[in-house]
Formats: C-alpha cells, sequence, structure tokens
C-alpha cells in the first residue's frame, strides 16, 4: 500500500510539472497561431486513446504502418494538437499536415545518437530505451531507417508505451514477459498509448495485426 501511495504521489507531481511546462511553453505561442509558425514546429504522433468532444475534432490519419497518428506543434517537448477547427483556419489538408510533420520528424530523428538508446533492466529481462526526441520519441516508429540506424536492422519487437518512450525487446525475451513489462511502463506514462506491440523481421517494419507476421519474409 506504502509503494501504491508513493507511486500515485510520484505520477500526480509529473502530472502537475508536466502541466506548468506546457503552460508556460503555450504562453510563448502567438494567438492566433498563424501556418507560418507552425509548419516547422508540425510532428506527428501516435495517436492517443480519446473521444472527441463536438466541435473540437482532430485531425487524424493512418501511417503508413497502421496504427492512426495526429499532429502536435512541438513546444519544448509538449504538443498542443491541431484539430479541424485550427486545420481549416490554417486552409491546410490532412494530407498537408502529415507531409510537413513527417518532413520534420525525419530532419528531428536524424539528429538522434544512437547513444541516446540506453539499456534497461525490468524483471530480469534486458531491453533498448529510447526517450528522444523529447515528448515524442515513440514517433520513431514513424521513420524506419532511424528506427533501424538507432536499434539495429536484427529481428526484434518493439513496444511504444507512451509517447515519450519507445522500447526493443530481443525475440528471444518470451512475449508474456515483454507485455508485462510495457504494461509497467504505461502506468508510468502521462499519455499511455495501449498499442499492440510492433515487429522489426527481416527489416521490415510491421504492426501486430492478424497475418503480418506470417506474412513476414
Amino acid at each position: 500500500m506504502q509503494v501504491e501511495i508513493r507511486t500515485g504521489f510520484r505520477k500526480m507531481a509529473r502530472i502537475l510539472r508536466d502541466d506548468r511546462e506546457f503552460r508556460r511553453a503555450a504562453a510563448r505561442m502567438p494567438r492566433p497561431v498563424p501556418w507560418d509558425w507552425a509548419k516547422p514546429r508540425l510532428m506527428p504522433l501516435l495517436a492517443q486513446p480519446c473521444i472527441d468532444l463536438p466541435g473540437e475534432e482532430r485531425i487524424r490519419t493512418a501511417a503508413d504502418l497502421g496504427p492512426a497518428i495526429e499532429f502536435g506543434i512541438d513546444l519544448c517537448g509538449h504538443f498542443p494538437i491541431v484539430d479541424r477547427v485550427v486545420a481549416e483556419r490554417w486552409e491546410c489538408t490532412s494530407d498537408q499536415l502529415r507531409a510537413a510533420a513527417l518532413a520534420n520528424l525525419e530532419r528531428r530523428a536524424a539528429t538522434v545518437p544512437t547513444s541516446a538508446v540506453q539499456t534497461a533492466v525490468m524483471s530480469g529481462r534486458r531491453f533498448g530505451m529510447l526517450r528522444s526526441p523529447a515528448g515524442c520519441a515513440s514517433s520513431i516508429l514513424l521513420a524506419p531507417d532511424h528506427l533501424r540506424r538507432l536499434f539495429g536492422g536484427q529481428d526484434q519487437m518493439l513496444a511504444a508505451p507512451g509517447r515519450h518512450t519507445l522500447v526493443s525487446f530481443s525475440l528471444d525475451v518470451p512475449e508474456l514477459a515483454a507485455a508485462e513489462i510495457a504494461i509497467d511502463l504505461e502506468l508510468d506514462e502521462l499519455t499511455p498509448l495501449f498499442l499492440a506491440p510492433f515487429y522489426l523481421i527481416g527489416g521490415e517494419l510491421l504492426w501486430d495485426e492478424p497475418g503480418d507476421i506470417d506474412a513476414a519474409p
């Protein structure tokens, strides 16, 4: 019980700190935000679980990999999400947002060194962990060339517990053990994603959907 209370207080403190940092960053945004200012700051994000409120529909599209993505304006690792009202004011289609965001991701991912991948151990299992770029490390899944550069091209299983974190497991780690670790990491995320695992098999990146793994080379 004491461990759960300490964990709860620690997570609440992180939420409050994150909220303060976001408010400070948001206060520096121009109002209204012009497209020319937002375009170089736009990033693609794996979509978090969300039910849109009326009039606040987020712009989403499917990644080539399969999962839904949305678009955020990078404010020092904090990401206000682009909704339909803002996109219409910019006169931008979802394809235009996607193209700009993916181009920005490619440039950002190119600056992440291989040393950013840390070795971690949980439940006696070793795995690689990436927490860069700040606030959107899981978006590296949308830049497969850089994913392979950072984690290597060997066969592996990847999990995105949240936007801040991307982890890689050797295929000799049992799937159940990897899933338990990913769930533990999700519990510590401010924006958990609750996504099925991803696999890099034979150099090809796959999302765990029926038939994908069997079809891999």
